[in-house]
């Protein structure tokens, strides 16, 4: 009696899912093209626009559309394949980094803008021009900055240093490079001589049976090995030149923005010598009235008080003067020198330009050579593992016991490091780690820079702002010093106190204009800095600067 046949399953149809690539098995990956360069094995993606994502609410809601990583990898017989930012591999073991990094809208919702309680709406910044910013100007302290950062530049010892440490990262790809040639070995052997036992030393014992030895090593199979090597080297000298302009951009940040302090501390020292020269124009005034009028001794002390307040801020603003002196000695070498008559006003950059050219900035082209540099590190350490294929010509000109001297020998070397107690492994796991460490380094200095632009952009417009009320306030405290004055010394309503406090109101907010004015322009330059464009904005490229 035969057994029913068992009725068919049921196929069960599942729903295709869309956009997913199933992960492929693990296989043993080819050998890769090692010829090809880093920029053809990394392509860049442009960032979209981030107004775009912005949607009305009273639009409908947008189909969801995927974004695109930082990075793309050219996989060599596949096509353009996403990962996530610029590692080629996610590991569960290593914290995640983000796929795409784009500025944050927040921060434009947050800045202040000049809103009050008696202005609707936000100010403009009057005391700067209005106009589409540029890199280059007709203004003529843009000349005057330019030589003096073509001076910075080419007296600074950190530039020297780090042309130095470039210099020595190439030579780095040009020893990575020797290893794909023949290595060449020779040797030379003298007589033999031995102690103790059988004597004999047949051919071996006379100063002519010195022999000489040939070795020559060409790698024929090395699993990539010696491509990673190169293409680590390569990224490592980009990532050496990207730290160079990043150097040259902060020396650039450094001169002229000391050199602005310096001419703030010269107006301020003008104002400084202007009130200490009316406090000394009062106190010689009442020492007169007090010789004819003895009981106005009391005005006399108080006028001495504040004219000694005057010169102890004037010493105060000598000591910034001399400080900044020193300072720009430190950066030019030489003694400097700024116009008395020279004007800092120019165009603002806007905050959009500056968190655009982020991507392009030597400081994060950096972190992306070094994450390159630490996959290529881990993908030759892993290709050291497997077994080396090289082929092998020797030759030896020592004799046998029989007086011949050997032949040429030729053939295929193998080595293969079999078992290193997990040493192979953890050096290419730790150099995983390093380039999941740098990768969230770059998303570490990404933030940080927008960070430090919107905050600087905050300080550079608020300073403006209230540059503006403290010019407005200077004009007013002006005319009240002149109408106590007028209504002290001939009416006799006001007493020499109201005088000195009007006075020292007038000097003091004079000094806040000034203040918040060059914290302005010093603000504007930072955010010009942190966006990478501080050379090109003084009219210096890349390789004038580098002369």
């Amino acid at each position: 009696m035969t057994s029913p046949t068992p009725a068919p399953r049921p196929i069960v149809t599942t729903p295709a899912v869309p956009a997913i690539t199933p992960t492929p098995a693990p296989v043993s990956p080819p050998p890769e093209n090692n010829n090809r360069t880093p920029e053809e094995r990394y392509e860049r993606i442009t960032a979209p626009a981030t107004a775009s994502a912005i949607v009305p609410p009273s639009s409908p809601p947008a189909p969801p559309k995927k974004t695109k990583p930082a990075f793309v990898r050219l996989d060599k017989g596949e096509e353009t394949t996403e990962n996530r930012a610029v590692l080629k591999k996610t590991y569960d073991y290593f914290p995640p980094v983000t796929e795409y990094y784009k500025p944050d809208p927040a921060y434009n919702k947050v800045r202040w803008q000049g809103q009050s309680e008696g202005n609707r709406g936000p100010r403009d910044i009057n005391s700067m021009l209005q106009q589409q910013f540029k890199g280059s100007s007709e203004n003529p302290s843009r000349d005057y900055l330019r030589q003096m950062v073509v001076k910075a530049l080419s007296y600074s010892p950190e530039m020297r240093m780090s042309s130095a440490e470039v210099l020595a990262m190439e030579y780095s790809v040009d020893q990575a490079r020797g290893q794909r040639w023949p290595q060449v070995k020779l040797g030379v052997t003298s007589p033999l001589t031995t102690v103790g036992g059988n004597t004999s030393t047949n051919n071996n014992s006379h100063i002519s049976d010195t022999s000489g030895s040939v070795s020559v090593s060409t790698p024929i199979i090395d699993w990539g090995r010696i491509g990673s090597q190169v293409d680590n080297a390569e990224e490592t000298a980009k990532a050496a030149r990207f730290d160079q302009d990043h150097t040259r951009e902060q020396l650039a940040y450094s001169t002229i923005s000391e050199l602005m302090n310096l001419s703030r501390y010269q107006r301020s020292r003008m104002v400084a010598k202007a009130y200490v020269d009316r406090m000394q124009e009062l106190v010689t005034m009442l020492s007169q009235i007090t010789q004819a009028d003895p009981g106005r001794d009391s005005e006399l002390v108080q006028a001495k008080a504040k004219l000694m307040s005057a010169q102890a801020s004037m010493d105060n603003i000598e000591h910034q003067v001399s400080t900044s002196r020193i300072k720009l000695v430190r950066l030019l070498g030489i003694e400097p020198v700024v116009p008395e008559d020279i004007s800092w006003r120019d165009t603002v950059i806007p905050a959009s330009t500056a968190i655009a050219s982020l991507d392009r900035s030597p400081m994060m082209m950096s972190l992306q050579a070094k994450v390159r540099a630490a996959e290529h590190e881990a993908e030759s350490i892993r290709a050291s593992s497997l077994p080396q294929v090289n082929w092998v010509i020797s030759k030896s000109t020592a004799k046998d016991v029989n007086g011949n001297e050997s032949g040429w020998y030729t053939g295929v070397n193998v080595e293969w490091n079999a078992f290193s107690g997990g040493s192979e492994r953890a050096a290419q796991m730790s150099a995983r780690a390093r380039a999941n460490a740098a990768q969230q380094q770059y998303e570490v200095s990404y933030r940080d820079l927008e960070y430090q632009i919107n905050n600087q952009i905050q300080i550079r417009d608020s300073s403006f702002l209230r540059a503006d009320d403290y010019d407005r306030l200077s004009s007013e405290t002006d005319r009240v010093r002149q109408m106590f004055y007028d209504q002290w010394y001939h009416l006799g309503k006001r007493t020499l106190l109201d005088v000195l406090t009007a006075e020292n109101d007038h000097f003091n907010n004079q000094l806040s204009a000034i203040n918040n004015r060059y914290d302005g322009y010093i603000s504007n330059i930072n955010v010009i800095s942190s966006a990478s464009m501080l050379l090109n904005w003084v009219g210096i490229n890349g390789n004038s600067a580098r002369e």
